[in-house]
């Protein structure tokens, strides 16, 4: 029996019970009246006894005059008086009793109707304590799931891997049936699926499936606006685009991607559930959805800061390789090698020599020399250690080359601006033309020994 069946109960008892006491006279009156009627019975019986005693015919008249002449008569007259003042005593005993005993039901059906309402009353909190516990617990696995598919994706960082993980760990997280991601074109006219965990969702990349943006669905409008879109039941929303790749779909919910006001793709969730989506889950989504713009931003920033690190690490190569060749060239460098007492330098003879092991002097991937290790010990074996201090030591020694060759080259400048600059100050220094010729060609000898120097005017010819 439920609560609404006891409370029924319980009015109706309530009811029976107030017309039963409408219905009743009170017991004072009742039984002052008996009393009375009882009563009434003493001096009728000692009229009549009278009466027969005195041998008088009974008429009303001999009723009377007996009455009047017998004093007893007048004492047993007092009986219904008497008796009804008892017995209304007695009555209205009783009608306290009543009361009490009303006052006591009154009381029980109180404590029975406050018992039912705590019972709905418990039976009501405890089913809402179940809802919110099941809210509460729905939630965190949520929140959970949440920063599970933060920590994933913001661990990836190259496009092409981080797209198709962040739809299936959606899906596994959440348990959607169809996830996607579009991402906007260039132009920003359409909308283009990128990435899908669905088998639907897989075909429709097949064939580069593409939305107008604000054309027909849900994700064209949401591409469109940059505003979210829902809808609990898609057989009823005249926005929603029926896919035939996408046949179990009943709910579906896209969320624009966006880096502050700019929109550059949706996030498209569906369901084979009608009403799936409550509002909780549109404000996890709203979060997950700016997680998942932030990860594809740092991917693109990443994706274009390693290509122009890679551009400038193929520019600083190919300039290693011109500055190399050109020092090489104009400054060429003996090899040496080291007898076990003393560093010489290789006789052309000694520069085709056998050795036994090599290790490259790279720069930035450019060869520039080589370590080469002999012994007269033809089976020698070189240990792990030896090859590695070998190899540490053609670092060093590529690094401290090419610092010596920027340091060169940075005193060759620095001297170059200093002639340059002493030769300024001696022209300016001059006050007439043919002094500062004079000044300018043999300064300039100086910083150019063993070179003819002339400074030749030309005059304009002129044109007839």
């Amino acid at each position: 029996m439920n609560s609404r069946q006891k409370d029924t109960e319980l009015f109706e008892v309530e009811t029976v019970n107030k017309k039963t006491n409408r219905a009743r006279t009170s017991e004072t009156q009742r039984y002052t009246l008996l009393g009375a009627a009882f009563g009434i019975t003493f001096p009728l019986a000692g009229t009549l006894l009278e009466i027969l005693f005195s041998q008088f015919p009974l008429s009303i008249s001999n009723m009377l005059y007996v009455q009047r002449i017998d004093p007893l008569l007048w004492i047993v007259d007092t009986a219904p008086i008497v008796i009804g003042l008892l017995a209304g005593y007695a009555g209205r005993k009783q009608d306290i009793l009543v009361k009490v005993n009303e006052q006591l039901r009154d009381r029980e059906h109180e404590l029975k109707n406050n018992q039912v309402n705590l019972e709905q009353y418990v039976n009501e909190r405890t089913t809402e304590l179940l809802i919110a516990n099941q809210l509460n617990q729905r939630r965190t696995t949520q929140f959970e799931a949440l920063a599970r598919i933060a920590r994933t994706i913001s661990s990836m960082q190259i496009m092409e891997e981080l797209l198709p993980q962040i739809a299936q760990t959606i899906s596994g997280q959440f348990g959607f049936y169809h996830v996607g991601i579009f991402l906007l074109d260039n132009n920003k006219e359409y909308a283009i699926l990128v990435a899908s965990n669905s088998e639907g969702g897989k075909k429709m990349l097949e064939r580069n499936h593409r939305l107008l943006v604000g054309g027909t669905g849900i994700v064209g409008f949401v591409t469109n606006t940059g505003q979210p879109r829902i809808a609990l039941d898609v057989g009823l929303d005249t926005a929603y685009f029926n896919n035939p790749d996408l046949p179990d779909t009943h709910s579906e919910i896209a969320l624009p991607l966006r880096l502050g006001t700019d929109i550059f793709g949706a996030l498209d969730v569906q369901s084979t559930e009608t009403n799936a989506f409550s509002q909780e889950d549109i404000n996890i989504l709203s979060i997950l959805a700016d997680q998942v713009g932030i990860a594809i931003q740092n991917a693109r920033s990443y994706q274009q800061t390693h290509e122009a690190l890679s551009q400038a690490e193929s520019a600083s190569t190919q300039a290693s390789v011109q500055q190399w060749r050109h020092f090489l060239t104009h400054e060429p460098v003996e090899g040496y090698y080291f007898d076990g007492v003393n560093t010489k330098s290789f006789k052309p003879s000694e520069k085709q020599r056998t050795h036994s092991f090599s290790v490259p002097l790279t720069l930035r991937g450019t060869r520039i020399g080589t370590i080469k290790l002999s012994t007269a010990d033809p089976n020698r074996t070189w240990t792990d250690d030896e090859i590695d201090m070998t190899k540490a030591t053609a670092e060093r020694t590529s690094i401290a080359l090419e610092n010596a060759r920027l340091l060169q080259e940075s005193q060759k400048r620095a001297a170059k601006e200093r002639t340059i600059g002493e030769i300024s100050a001696k022209i300016g220094g001059s006050s007439n033309l043919e002094s500062l010729l004079q000044t300018a060609i043999q300064e300039l000898g100086n910083s150019l020994p063993g070179t003819d120097i002339a400074i030749q005017f030309k005059k304009n010819q002129e044109t007839e």
